[in-house]
């Protein structure tokens, strides 16, 4: 397959680098990520100003393609979707990809996360523009990226086969160690709430800060609590996300103009 490889936290980030190894010997790879960390982006484009960027040498990053060829490197001086839309339509436009996978993200991006997720939109942007995209999180201080860049590596096929127009597929693999995975569930996803609050940084204004709120009360079904019991969690998302039960419950509404 040809890929295009993004992330949200800067192309030279291990977690993209771990997944480019995992891919390049049987894969043809292509790199376009933010030049540098992005989280919290979402699906967030540049407008109204000039967007750069760089291409990176290849003797900095001495990655090879499965071709044996340097892996293309490009730094976006932007956001994770904007690296991903500039890739498809400015620096590789005269290539056809057949996926865009975004990762390895550092932590897990579950059920209400992908909203502020620039992991996630990255992916998602492919999907809008007509390539399958894939997003792909784990716990790296819990063991590293390895397992979860060979989880995408060995099941490949199997992602691709679960996106589709418009979808885009989410992945959380919830610890780097072996033993502590459960298996495999395809899932829903589910809201993550957080304790959050603001402090003032002494000088220029306020920092948020947060942590994951009491996690009993998710659902058992969700993405959320089975990647809280170790299952690694597959979940296909919408970019169309009209609510069908709502609109045919307004649709006999008289509205006034």
């Amino acid at each position: 397959m040809k890929i295009l490889l993004t992330n949200d936290d800067g192309y030279s980030a291990e977690g993209i680098i771990s997944l480019a190894l995992a891919l390049a010997d049987e894969h043809d790879v292509y790199v376009s990520a933010p030049a540098t960390e992005k989280s919290g982006a979402g699906h967030a484009l540049t407008f109204n100003r000039t967007l750069c960027w760089t291409q990176v040498s290849p003797s900095e990053m001495l990655l090879k393609n499965a071709a044996g060829r340097d892996i293309p490197f490009h730094a976006v001086h932007g956001s994770p979707a904007d690296a991903v839309k500039f890739a498809l339509e400015y620096i590789y436009r005269g290539e056809k990809f057949d996926l865009v996978i975004s990762g390895i993200n550092s932590v897990l991006n579950v059920g209400s996360d992908i909203i502020y997720s620039g992991t996630f939109g990255a992916a998602e942007e492919g999907s809008v523009l007509g390539v399958p995209g894939i997003a792909v999180s784990t716990v790296a201080a819990d063991g590293g990226y390895e397992l979860a860049a060979r989880f995408v590596k060995e099941n490949l096929n199997a992602l691709y086969a679960a996106t589709s127009p418009y979808v885009t597929v989410n992945v959380n693999v919830p610890s780097g160690r072996r033993e502590k995975i459960k298996g495999v569930a395809v899932a829903p996803l589910g809201v993550r709430r957080y304790n959050d609050w603001y402090e003032y940084d002494g000088s220029r204004g306020f920092v948020l800060y947060g942590s994951p709120n009491d996690y009993s009360g998710d659902a058992e079904h969700t993405d959320c609590k089975l990647s809280d019991l170790g299952y690694i969690t597959v979940t296909p998302v919408r970019v169309l996300c009209t609510d069908e039960g709502s609109l045919g419950r307004i649709s006999a509404t008289e509205w006034k103009v």
